[in-house]
C-alpha cells in the first residue's frame, strides 16, 4: 500500500497505511505471545527456535518504529524501516515454517521441472521406500527409515521433538520419548509406536496427527514385522523370517505395481468435433476434452437454476459414448423426465449426481457403467436398495454417500461386495470435482 501510494492513481491508499500497520502490530504481539506459550511445550528447540523468537520480536519493534515515523512524517527513514519490517517478517515466517513442517518444506513437494530450474536434483519417490536389491537391503535403513522419514519426522526432528521423541536417527528410536521406549522388541502390540499409529484419526495422541497423511496398512505391517523381529537396526531382510503377506509387500517395493489404466481410455472412440462441443455449450453444458490427446469429454450442466429439458438430454445423450466425466450436481429435470437416460452412458468413469432427486429405481441405469470409478450420491434419497445397483461395478473406487438413506447394513454389504471401494459417509472437508468449472466445499460441524 505504501509503495502504490507513491503513484497518483493510488495516492488514497497512503492514508490507510498507519491504521493497517497498527493492526499488524497488534497481530504480531498476539502471535509472539502465542508462539512463546507454544515453545513452553518443549516440542520445539534449537537455534531455529531462537532465531524465530528474536526475529519475531524484531519484527514487532521495527513495525512500532515504522508506525511512529509514519505518524511523525519522516518519510526517508520511515520507508527504510518499513522495508526492514517486511524483510524481518519474511525470515520469521520462513523459520516458523521450518519448525512446523521441516527445514525442506519449501522444496520437498516442488515438481521436478521447477527443481531443475533452481538447480535441485529430481524428486525421489514419495509413495514409500523403493528397494533395488532385496537381498542386500537392511531392514531399518531401507524399509523402516523411509517410512518414518515420510510420515513421522516432521513432528520428531532436531527442531521439533513432539513428546520429547526424535525419529530422525537410530539413536532417537533407541532413546524413546517422554512416555518411555518407542517400541518393545518382539512385541509390536505392546509397542507405543504401533499403539499410537493405530489410534482413531480424531484421537489426540494419534500418530501422525489429524490433518497429516496416515500410514498405509502395508506400512504398518512392515513396522510390526520389524519390531516382531527384534527391531534390529543392522539385520538384512534375508536374515529374518517373513510371512507371505510381508514378502508380497517387500516384493512390491522392488517392483512397484503400475497403476492400472481404465480400459475406457484405450478404446477406439470417435473424437467429438468442435461443432459437437459448441452444440453442447449452446444447450447449457460446459464441455471440453479431458486431455489434448484424448478424444473423451468432461461435461457439466452449468445453469442449475433451470431444469434440464428433453431436448437438452437428447443433445447430451448424442455424445454418451464420448463422455467419461459427467457432472449433474444439483441438477433438476423437467416434469415427467427421469434419470433413466443415464443407461446410455456406458463409458462413464466419474459421475456426480449429488443433491438430485434420483431414486433407487433410477439407479438401475448405472448397471451399464462397468468402467465407473467414482460416484457422488451425497444429499440424495438413495437407500440400501439403490446401493445394490453398485455391487456389479468392479472398477468403482470412490463413493460419497453422506446424507443419503443408506443404512450401516447396506453400506457394509456394499463394502463386502467391493472391498477396495473407499466409502465416504461423513461430510468431507473438501470435494474437488474433475469437471472444469465445478467445485464443492463442505465443512464438518
Amino acid at each position: 500500500m505504501e509503495a502504490c501510494s507513491r503513484f497518483p492513481k493510488f495516492k488514497h491508499l497512503g492514508s490507510s497505511v498507519s491504521f493497517v500497520l497498527f493492526l499488524g502490530i497488534l497481530s504480531a504481539i498476539g502471535a509472539a505471545v502465542c508462539g512463546y506459550l507454544l515453545s513452553l511445550s518443549g516440542e520445539y528447540q534449537g537455534s531455529t527456535l531462537d532465531w524465530h523468537l528474536w526475529l519475531g520480536l524484531g519484527t514487532i519493534l521495527l513495525a512500532v518504529a515504522a508506525w511512529i515515523l509514519k505518524s511523525r512524517q519522516i518519510p526517508k527513514i520511515y520507508f527504510s524501516v518499513l522495508l526492514g519490517t517486511v524483510v524481518c517478517l519474511s525470515f520469521t515466517g520462513h523459520l516458523g515454517g521450518n519448525l512446523t513442517h521441516g527445514s525442506d518444506y519449501l522444496v520437498k513437494y516442488m515438481p521436478n521441472p521447477m527443481r531443475k530450474v533452481v538447480g535441485l536434483p529430481p524428486k525421489v519417490n514419495d509413495e514409500g521406500p523403493v528397494i533395488t536389491n532385496l537381498e542386500e537391503a537392511v531392514i531399518f535403513d531401507n524399509v523402516i527409515k523411509p517410512i518414518t522419514d515420510a510420515k513421522c519426522e516432521s513432528c520428531h526432528n532436531p527442531e521439533k521433538t513432539k513428546g520429547d521423541l526424535r525419529l530422525d536417527s537410530k539413536e532417537g528410536f533407541q532413546k524413546g520419548g517422554e512416555n518411555g521406549p518407542v517400541f518393545t522388541a518382539g512385541q509390536p502390540a505392546e509397542s507405543e509406536l504401533i499403539k499410537r499409529i493405530k489410534l482413531p484419526q480424531d484421537h489426540d495422541d494419534v500418530m501422525p496427527p489429524e490433518g497429516k497423511k496416515p500410514l498405509s496398512k502395508e506400512e504398518i505391517q512392515l513396522l510390526e514385522w520389524w519390531i516382531e523381529n527384534e527391531a534390529s537396526f543392522d539385520k538384512k531382510i534375508t536374515e529374518v523370517k517373513t510371512s507371505p503377506e510381508v514378502q508380497e509387500i517387500l516384493d512390491a517395493l522392488v517392483n512397484p505395481p503400475q497403476k492400472a489404466v481404465n480400459p475406457v481410455f484405450t478404446m477406439d472412440i470417435d473424437a467429438a468435433t468442435e461443432d459437437d462441443l459448441q452444440n453442447l455449450r449452446k444447450n447449457g453444458f460446459s464441455a471440453a476434452p479431458i486431455a489434448s490427446d484424448i478424444p473423451l469429454l468432461q461435461v457439466s450442466y452449468l445453469n442449475t437454476s433451470a431444469p434440464l429439458s428433453a431436448q437438452q438430454l437428447k443433445v447430451l445423450s448424442n455424445h454418451s459414448d464420448q463422455i467419461v466425466w459427467l457432472n449433474l450436481s444439483k441438477v433438476r429435470l423437467e416434469e415427467k423426465l427421469d434419470y433413466g437416460f443415464l443407461k446410455d452412458f456406458e463409458h462413464l468413469t466419474e459421475l456426480h449426481i449429488d443433491h438430485t432427486a434420483i431414486t433407487d429405481e433410477e439407479l438401475k441405469a448405472l448397471k451399464n457403467m462397468k468402467w465407473l470409478e467414482y460416484i457422488n450420491l451425497y444429499g440424495t434419497e438413495v437407500s440400501d436398495k439403490g446401493l445394490a445397483n453398485l455391487h456389479p461395478l468392479k472398477h468403482l473406487k470412490t463413493a460419497y454417500l453422506w446424507q443419503t438413506n443408506a443404512t450401516p447394513t447396506g453400506i457394509s454389504t456394499l463394502q463386502e461386495k467391493l472391498p477396495e471401494l473407499q466409502i465416504h459417509t461423513e461430510a468431507p472437508s473438501l470435494i474437488l470435482v474433475s469437471a472444469d468449472t465445478t467445485e464443492e466445499v463442505t465443512t464438518k460441524n
